[in-house]
């Protein structure tokens, strides 16, 4: 699921080039773009050195909170991944609308939360409605939530015939103990037998 945008990061990269172009020094341009550099070489710690000296300069926080996410991401700290990333969903950009929601929608996918996993994914898909990617994964999620409900339904059906053979087992085995009780209380009511010597001579 996530390969697309390893393929694609070239792309994000020169698309911001393209975005800053005729911007002044204040803009975070070279930042990003040394962070993007950086987070494709795998040193994520410089990545997100660079982000963070771009966040200084208050432009294009959306992108860099993008970026940051996935360097997160990549080092396996999802907590920090889904904050940065929902930071970004505050854009009205379509292509970081598109690209921060089907990342989201991938890490919950990944984390087994499949109705947020649709969630993210529908909204890439509003953002961007002929992306196949995101139908790809949309669908796959789908059919996962669906398998999970259907397991769930199978356990409690189960759970529901033991509870049910518990009683009956529960039932005979009272039964079997009031019998008994009767026995024993009948045998105490009735007369002691009469307790003779015979003495044949």
């Amino acid at each position: 699921m996530e390969k697309y945008f390893l393929t694609k990061f070239g792309i994000l990269t020169f698309f911001i080039l393209l975005l800053c172009i005729g911007c002044g020094f204040n803009e975070p341009l070279i930042e990003i773009v040394d962070g993007n550099y950086r987070f494709m070489r795998g040193d994520y710690t410089g990545a997100t050195i660079s982000y963070i000296k771009a966040l200084e300069k208050q432009s294009h926080e959306e992108w860099i909170y993008y970026n940051l996410g996935n360097v997160y991401n990549a080092l396996g700290e999802t907590n920090a991944a889904i904050e940065e990333l929902t930071r970004a969903t505050k854009s009205t950009h379509p292509e970081v609308l598109f690209r921060t929601h089907f990342n989201l929608g991938n890490i919950y996918y990944r984390l087994g939360k499949y109705e947020k996993a649709i969630d993210h994914f529908k909204s890439s898909l509003k953002a961007k409605q002929n992306e196949i990617d995101a139908k790809i994964n949309l669908e796959l999620a789908v059919d996962k939530m669906e398998k999970e409900k259907s397991i769930k339904q199978n356990e409690l059906s189960i759970k529901k015939d033991e509870k049910v053979n518990d009683n009956t087992e529960d039932s005979q085995l009272l039964e079997y103990i009031k019998q008994r009780e009767a026995l024993i209380w009948r045998s105490l009511n009735q007369p002691a037998p009469v307790n003779r010597e015979i003495n044949d001579w």
